[in-house]
């Protein structure tokens, strides 16, 4: 009987400690999730957001045909997109039964051998020929974009392109941008264009042509890009903005009518007390597909109606700030911001005075010679 007993007591013993084991992980690794899935509040982090679309570009640049001058194999000596100094030579063409050819290049040149016959006709001087429906002939021929084809082949018909130069720094990229876009845009602003490799190239705008449903955009560069002389249509994504500052959740971002009648966006930042104070935001940037926002971080100034330059406190790095303000009914809202107590001093070991070391005894003034000697006088 006394071992049955103490079989079931060890039992109970056992299924306790398993309970309390359970509880114990539980606590520590599954209400920590859940609770953090559920908590009100972020921490605020510096980052980085940019503006960007989607576009179509033309590439255009200031470039000739070379064509062969009689029939026969040909034999090439620059290598592709290089800039090529002038009086080097670029291919020989050596007809059966004849003497060869060389040609060599008049002025420093890049050299290409990619060719989609528009050489002549896109140019630096038609420039303001690029229209929507010439985006439309590039892109959505039957044949699909025009792309360049290699023209470096073993033989050549007399009359055949052997080679392409490019004769300018200056490249051009012409660009079908979206109406919705188009306030991101104006003239001589600085702009990066990703090209589909991931190549960033910075480019200048320097034209702007409005049409009914879209603007062509016309930007220039000189900076040099291996792959620029194969490509005349192409996909690229446009940066027109690239600014730092406080990633905030667009959830966070509340308004509220201030005591003189404006609506002004804010964050409620979580004070030491636990409670919400409202700070007002100055918006820099926004992510829609993400649901961020970028906003200023300390302070930034405006302008009363008096016109006195007025700096106004706002969000800063690591404040705990509420997730969804739409959620006020849960939390404590007040304007009264309590005070941060001091820190704290901290002294060194090594800064203490030693108990050996006694301090300096502070020195007497200097007794009046001249006052004891007149004084001696008349006694």
């Amino acid at each position: 009987m006394k071992s049955i007993i103490r079989k079931s007591s060890e039992a109970v013993l056992l299924l306790a400690f398993l309970a309390a084991v359970g509880a114990l992980y539980a606590y520590i690794y599954i209400i920590p999730s859940i609770s953090g899935a559920l908590t009100p509040t972020v921490i605020v982090e510096y980052g980085q957001m940019q503006t960007s679309n989607e576009a179509r570009a033309i590439v255009i640049r200031s470039e000739q045909i070379i064509p062969s001058e009689q029939t026969g194999n040909a034999v090439y000596y620059a290598p592709e997109c290089e800039k090529t100094r002038r009086g080097q030579k670029v291919a020989d063409t050596y007809p059966t039964g004849g003497g060869g050819q060389g040609y060599f290049l008049s002025k420093t040149a890049v050299v290409s051998y990619y060719s989609d016959g528009l050489e002549d006709r896109l140019t630096p001087d038609t420039l303001g020929d690029v229209t929507p429906d010439l985006f439309a002939e590039l892109f959505e021929g039957e044949e699909g974009p025009v792309v360049p084809e290699s023209i470096r082949t073993d033989t050549k018909e007399n009359g055949d392109p052997l080679y392409k130069v490019i004769t300018g720094d200056t490249w051009y990229a012409a660009l079908e941008i979206p109406v919705q876009y188009a306030e991101n845009y104006e003239m001589g602003k600085n702009i990066t264009i990703n090209f589909e490799d991931g190549t960033e190239i910075p480019f200048t705008i320097m034209r702007m042509t409005q049409y009914p449903d879209k603007w062509i955009v016309v930007a220039q560069t000189k900076r040099y890009y291996s792959e620029y002389s194969k490509l005349r249509t192409c996909n690229v994504t446009v940066v027109t903005k690239d600014d730092s500052g406080i990633i905030l959740p667009s959830s966070a971002v509340a308004l509220k009518e201030m005591e003189d009648g404006r609506v002004v966006p804010g964050v409620y930042i979580k004070n030491i007390n636990g409670e919400y104070n409202f700070y007002r935001i100055k918006q820099i940037a926004e992510d829609p597909d993400n649901k961020k926002v970028l906003a200023v971080e300390g302070s930034f100034s405006e302008k009363n109606e008096e016109g006195e330059v007025k700096k106004i406190s706002t969000v800063s790095i690591y404040d705990e700030i509420l997730k969804d303000a739409s959620g006020l009914s849960d939390v404590v809202i007040t304007d009264v911001v309590p005070e941060e107590p001091e820190e704290e001093e901290i002294v060194f070991e090594w800064e203490k005075p030693k108990a050996d070391e006694q301090p300096e005894a502070p020195q007497e003034p200097a007794e009046n010679t001249e006052e004891n000697s007149d004084s001696e006088s008349q006694e």
